[in-house]
Order: structure tokens, then C-alpha cells, then sequence
């Protein structure tokens, strides 16, 4: 919901603004945690940071731009055959952690989609878009005073804590297990090995994923 609109810009608008500007403009959402970025020219890291604190601080919730985004959802889901990793991962995960959020769908439960309010959305936005839940990184030649004092200026309105309790916050019991599913449709076998690893807020977090860089990914193409 980020892209499609805050207070002071329309979803056109907010578009209108990315794209005059040269920035390119990237989202994902993780298990445990959501990146919004922009990459843009050295002379605009002023503005991007202005454009991510309007996004962040200020979205408008739209109730028209989120049942759009609920159909979105629901034909990502109805796509879910076509993609194998993505698919194979989400499994994975819930085979490993099937009694706790990390093992829930990254996009939801296709079934309960339709279900999921405004309401609820603007009960997560509090739960966990706050000054300390909140990370702001620039990368490249930038003016490391300028970036300080932008983030400042644009994301001062952001509250340091929030009164609004997180769900799903009991720590996940990791449960080694084998879980086999079949589809005749599909024209290859994906297999996902999962192990114990560091979460997002683990000083060794880091260093996995650069063990992780280090060995690889091993894949066999269909028509290798």
C-alpha cells in the first residue's frame, strides 16, 4: 500500500513525482521485516528521503486502493502453480515453523484474504511502523550530515515507540520434519532443506547471509 497514495499525494501524484525524478522505486516484504526503497541520482537523496517519509509517516490507507490490492493478492495466489521456488520456500517454511507466523504465507492465507479489513491494516501500520521499529539506510556517494538531517526533517512526525500491542511476538519452536507434496502438473522436483538459522536481530544475522553468498545455491535446470 505504500505506492498508492499518502495525505499530501495521490497515488498518480506520488508516481508522477518518482518517475519525473529519475528515482526508481522497490518494495518487499519479508517474514520479518519490509523494505521500501528508491534508487535515484546523487543530487536527489533529498528528495527520495522526502518521498520514503511521506510513504512511511503518512500513507493514506485508501479503502479503494486496498481492495485492489486484495484482488492483486488473490491472482498472485491463483498464480501460485507457476511459481516453483516461491511456492517450495513457502512450504518449507511451513513445514519448519507450521504453529507460528514465520510459518504462515507471505502474503496471507489465500482463504482469509478477502477477509482481511482496513481495520486490521491500520492495526498493523501502528503495531509496527514506529521510529525505533524503523531503520533509514542511504548507500553510495552521499553526504552522510545531509542524509541525518533529511531523515529528520521528513520522518519527524513518526513516533519513537507506540502504545499498539504486536501480535505473534512468543518465539517460534523450530520443528525438524519431512513434508511431501505431490502434483502431477508440475514437470520437475523442487526440494527445500531447511536448518536453525539467526533471526533478523541476531549479531551473527549478518554473517550467515554472507556464509550463505559464500557456498551458494545449488540448482538443476529442467533442461540441463
Amino acid at each position: 500500500m505504500g505506492i498508492r497514495g499518502t495525505t499530501s499525494r495521490s497515488r498518480a501524484e506520488l508516481s508522477e513525482d518518482i518517475e519525473n525524478s529519475g528515482m526508481r522505486y522497490t518494495a518487499t516484504s519479508d517474514r520479518e521485516f519490509t523494505t521500501y526503497g528508491l534508487q535515484c541520482f546523487g543530487n536527489d537523496t533529498g528528495k527520495a528521503v522526502s518521498v520514503l517519509g511521506d510513504i512511511i509517516c503518512n500513507s493514506a490507507l485508501n479503502s479503494a486502493e486496498f481492495e485492489l490490492c486484495k484482488e492483486e493478492v488473490s491472482n498472485e495466489h491463483e498464480d501460485n502453480h507457476n511459481r516453483f521456488e516461491e511456492t517450495t520456500l513457502e512450504n518449507c517454511h511451513f513445514n519448519s515453523f507450521r504453529e507460528h507466523m514465520l510459518g504462515q504465507p507471505i502474503k496471507g492465507d489465500r482463504d482469509m484474504t478477502q477477509q482481511v479489513t482496513l481495520e486490521n491494516l491500520r492495526e498493523f501500520h501502528g503495531a509496527n511502523y514506529y521510529g525505533d521499529n524503523i531503520t533509514v539506510v542511504a548507500t553510495g556517494n552521499v553526504n552522510h550530515d545531509q542524509i541525518v538531517d533529511a531523515v529528520q526533517q521528513h520522518f519527524h512526525s513518526l513516533s519513537k515507540t507506540t502504545n499498539v500491542q504486536a501480535v505473534n511476538q512468543e518465539k517460534p519452536v523450530y520443528i525438524p520434519g519431512l513434508l511431501m507434496i505431490r502434483d502431477d502438473e508440475m514437470y520437475n522436483a523442487n526440494v527445500g532443506v531447511f536448518y536453525d538459522a539467526p533471526s533478523v536481530r541476531d549479531e551473527d544475522y549478518y554473517s550467515f547471509k554472507l556464509l550463505k553468498h559464500i557456498f551458494g545455491e545449488y540448482r538443476i535446470d529442467k533442461n540441463a
